[in-house]
C-alpha cells in the first residue's frame, strides 16, 4: 500500500486525499443547489449555495476525508433527484435511488435515512399500482447494492461478511456503542443540530415553519430529516457527523427562510397567504452567515487541535533524513494521522484500544490507553524493560510521542529510560477530554 511504499514521497501523497476531500465538499455544495432549485426556486437555490459554501460544518467536518462524507455527498445527489411531494418520476426515482444505494453502501446507516423517506413517498402516493411501482424499484436496487456490497467487502476480508448484522450486533443487539462514550437520548437535538447548523439554525426552523404554515416549499425533507434523527437516537452512542447527510435539507430550508426574509419569495405561487414581514438586508445576512461561520472555520481548520498533525509532519521530515527510526505513541488511541501522513516504511505503534465484542465483558476489558492512563509510570516501564510484566512488550523506539497534561506524570521515568524532551508543538486552547490537554510533546532517546 502507499503509506508504506519507499516511492510515495509528500507533498503529493499526503495533498491528494485534501484534493478529494474539496471534491466530494465541491460535490455536495453543487448536489444541494439543484435539490433547492427542484423544490424552492432559482433564489433560494442561490441561498442553499452560499450557505453550504459558508458552513463551518462543512469546512471543518464534511470536508474531511471520512467515510461520512462521502455518505454526505452521494444522500446530497440523491436528494436532488428525490420525488419530493409524491411527484413520481420514473427515470429521477431510479437516478435516486442508486445514489441512495450508494450511500447505504458507503455506510449502512444511512438505510435510517432511506427507509424514512421512502416510507413518506410511498404514503404520498394516490394509487396502490404507483406505490408498488416504487417499492419494486426499491426492491431491486436494493438487492443489487446488497451484492455489490457483499462482492466487495469479499475481495476485502477474503470471506463473506454482512456488515449491517455486525452492525446491529456490535451497537444494538450487544449494546456495546456506549463502549465509544454513551449520548443522552436527546443529543442530536439540543448538540448535533446546533453545532451542524450554528447560526444558520434560526433560519432553518423559520424555513420549516414556513413550509409548514404557508406551503412555500414541500415539508417532505424536513419529515425525512426527523425522522432519521429519531432513528439515530436509538443507538446509546451519538456523534453530530452521524447527522452530517442531513445538512443539505437544513440548508435549503434555511434558503427558504432568507429568501422570505429578503422579500424575494413570489407570494403569487403559495396556497396560504404569506404575511408581509420586513425586509431584512441581503448583505447583513450574508455577512452575519460569512462572520459566525469563516472565523470558526479558520480557528478549526488553522489553530485548534493543529499539534497532533504538526508533530507528524515533523517526525516524517525526520524519517526522511534518518533521524527519526521508530515512533511510539503515548496517547489516547488515533490521536494522531498514522502512515496516512508520514508515507514512511519505520515501525510505528499507538496505545490499543479495541473495545469488547461481547457485553459481558465490557465491565472487566483490558485496553492499554486506559492501563497508561491509570498507572503512566508503571505500565512504561513494564512495555519497555520488564519480561514478567502481562503487559504488551512493545519496541523500544527512538521517539516518543504524548501529551503535555500526561508528559507531567512520566517526566521521571521517560529519563531514566534515556529520553529527553526534544520538540514540543501547539496543539490547542482549550479541549474537553482531559487527556488531550496541552501541547504535543516529543522525547527522543538521548545520544
Amino acid at each position: 500500500m502507499a503509506p508504506c511504499s519507499s516511492r510515495v514521497r509528500p507533498p503529493h501523497a499526503t495533498t491528494a486525499p485534501y484534493l478529494l476531500a474539496a471534491v466530494i465538499g465541491a460535490s455536495v455544495d453543487l448536489a444541494t443547489f439543484y435539490f433547492a432549485r427542484r423544490i424552492a426556486g432559482d433564489n433560494a437555490a442561490r441561498w442553499a449555495l452560499f450557505c453550504s459554501a459558508v458552513s463551518w460544518s462543512m469546512s471543518s467536518g464534511v470536508m474531511r476525508p471520512l467515510v461520512n462524507s462521502a455518505e454526505t455527498a452521494f444522500s446530497a445527489a440523491a436528494y436532488a433527484f428525490w420525488p419530493w411531494s409524491g411527484a413520481l418520476q420514473t427515470p429521477n426515482l431510479y437516478i435516486a435511488l442508486l445514489f441512495a444505494a450508494v450511500a447505504c453502501i458507503v455506510r449502512p446507516t444511512s438505510g435510517a435515512l432511506w427507509l424514512c423517506a421512502g416510507l413518506v413517498l410511498v404514503a404520498r402516493q394516490p394509487r396502490a399500482s404507483r406505490a408498488l411501482h416504487i417499492i419494486f424499484a426499491a426492491s431491486v436496487i436494493g438487492i443489487a447494492a446488497v451484492a455489490a456490497m457483499l462482492g466487495i467487502d469479499y475481495l476485502g476480508y477474503r470471506r463473506w461478511v454482512f456488515p449491517p448484522y455486525q452492525f446491529y450486533q456490535f451497537n444494538v443487539h450487544e449494546g456495546l456503542a456506549t463502549w465509544f462514550g454513551e449520548s443522552h437520548p436527546l443529543y442530536h437535538l439540543y448538540v448535533s443540530m446546533p453545532i451542524l447548523f450554528t447560526s444558520m439554525l434560526p433560519f432553518v426552523l423559520h424555513g420549516v415553519y414556513m413550509a409548514a404554515r404557508y406551503r412555500v416549499v414541500s415539508c417532505e425533507p424536513a419529515i425525512v430529516a426527523l425522522g432519521a434523527s429519531v432513528l439515530f437516537s436509538l443507538v446509546g452512542h451519538m456523534e453530530y457527523r452521524f447527522l452530517y447527510p442531513l445538512l443539505p435539507i437544513g440548508f435549503v430550508y434555511a434558503a427558504v427562510s432568507i429568501s422570505s426574509l429578503t422579500n424575494k419569495t413570489k407570494r403569487s405561487s403559495t396556497p396560504t397567504p404569506l404575511p408581509a414581514p420586513r425586509t431584512w438586508s441581503v448583505k447583513r445576512i450574508a455577512m452575519m452567515l460569512l462572520v459566525t461561520n469563516i472565523v470558526p472555520a479558520f480557528y478549526l481548520n488553522m489553530v485548534h487541535q493543529r499539534g497532533v498533525v504538526d508533530v507528524v509532519k515533523h517526525l516524517r521530515q525526520g524519517a526522511l533524513s534518518g533521524t527519526v527510526q521508530s515512533v511510539g505513541f503515548l496517547m489516547p488511541c488515533h490521536s494522531t494521522p498514522f502512515y496516512s501522513h508520514l508515507h514512511v516504511n519505520i515501525p510505528m505503534w499507538f496505545l490499543s484500544c479495541e473495545p469488547p465484542l461481547v457485553k459481558s465483558d465490557l465491565e472487566s476489558h483490558y485496553w492499554e490507553a486506559d492501563d497508561f492512563e491509570q498507572h503512566p509510570a508503571e505500565f512504561i516501564h513494564d512495555i519497555f524493560e520488564s519480561n514478567a510484566s502481562k503487559r504488551v512488550q512493545h519496541l523500544k523506539p527512538s521517539h516518543l510521542v504524548l501529551y503535555d497534561c500526561m508528559a507531567h506524570r512520566v517526566h521521571s521515568a521517560l529519563n531514566e529510560l534515556g529520553y529527553k524532551e526534544c520538540n514540543r508543538f501547539f496543539n490547542t486552547h482549550f479541549n474537553g477530554d482531559p487527556r488531550r490537554k496541552g501541547d504535543v510533546v516529543v522525547y527522543c532517546q538521548a545520544q
